[in-house]
């Protein structure tokens, strides 16, 4: 049976379709300006599905399809019923989970966590995603909210979150903060330019990447202590940069070690398209 996966993210939208394990066809698109467009588009995606799974980068009510919290892409989501939309549109089964979530169950049975139990997860991109997988499946919560390791706060007075708090990991980790760390410029930088930057000995932007694995550090360490889990994957479009914020993000783990032990933090290998992997795998269980 044909799986399809759709990853919504706050600037692009990304899809597969699974044969099995495999991914037989993908791509990406600009994310459309409102939850219709968007579940149009996902109906148009592939007219022979017979599964679809499709990640939200927020709060979503599992058993009725709805979106509840998703700040991020464009338009208002609160509220809207993505499952019920696109089931009428194209007549098959449709799961709708939390972006993050969907990523972890994709890195925990196909990648980079493939065959550990106790994982955390954090996804680097517009927004900072994160969840949770112990004794091997990934925890949800009431509104598939467990793991948000992206809005744990490292600094009470800092810059202000789209989720109502100051401070979050989200606001120093994800591509806006790296960008806003970065320094005001005649040309809005993205954050894989900053990182460009970096490696060409910028020290702004050095700085920039070396704050955001600090945050992320801090984030992971307050996890590990709590969870007591000792392996983390990273992923999402701002991973490409790990490299520049593992000096810090090592120094915060290292810092903690007698209490949470030895961290392993490792790189995402499903690449871009693992939330939209991850999704179809649960598309597929429904």
């Amino acid at each position: 049976m044909t799986a399809l996966g759709i990853d919504v993210g706050g600037t692009y939208t990304k899809w597969v379709t699974l044969e099995g394990e495999a991914v037989s066809d993908s791509g990406t698109v600009p994310t459309p300006p409102g939850p219709e467009e968007t579940v149009e588009l996902a109906a148009s995606l592939a007219p022979h599905a017979g599964s679809i799974g499709i990640g939200l980068p927020g709060h979503v009510d599992r058993d009725t399809g709805t979106a509840l919290f998703v700040p991020n892409p464009p338009g208002d989501w609160d509220g809207y019923p993505v499952g019920e939309r696109l089931g009428a549109l194209t007549g098959v089964p449709v799961s709708v989970v939390n972006d993050a979530r969907a990523f972890a169950r994709a890195e925990l049975a196909l990648g980079a966590a493939r065959g550990l139990a106790d994982v955390l997860f954090a996804v680097l991109g517009t927004g900072v995603g994160g969840a949770v997988a112990l004794r091997g499946a990934v925890l949800v919560g009431p509104r598939d909210n467990l793991g948000e390791i992206g809005h744990v706060t490292v600094s009470p007075w800092g810059p202000a979150c789209c989720c109502g708090n100051r401070g979050c990991v989200e606001t120093f980790a994800a591509g806006p903060g790296i960008v806003r760390a970065f320094g005001p410029r005649t040309v809005k930088a993205t954050a894989a330019e900053v990182a460009e930057a970096a490696r060409a000995g910028d020290e702004r932007a050095a700085q920039a990447f070396e704050q955001a694995g600090w945050a992320l550090g801090v984030a992971l360490g307050d996890a590990a202590a709590f969870f007591g889990v000792g392996s983390v994957v990273v992923g999402g479009g701002v991973s490409g940069a790990l490299d520049l914020m593992r000096s810090t993000l090592n120094n915060e783990l290292a810092r903690r070690r007698p209490l949470i032990g030895d961290v392993t933090v490792l790189p995402a290998v499903l690449g871009p398209m693992a939330g939209a992997i991850g999704a179809a795998l649960y598309g597929r269980r429904s």
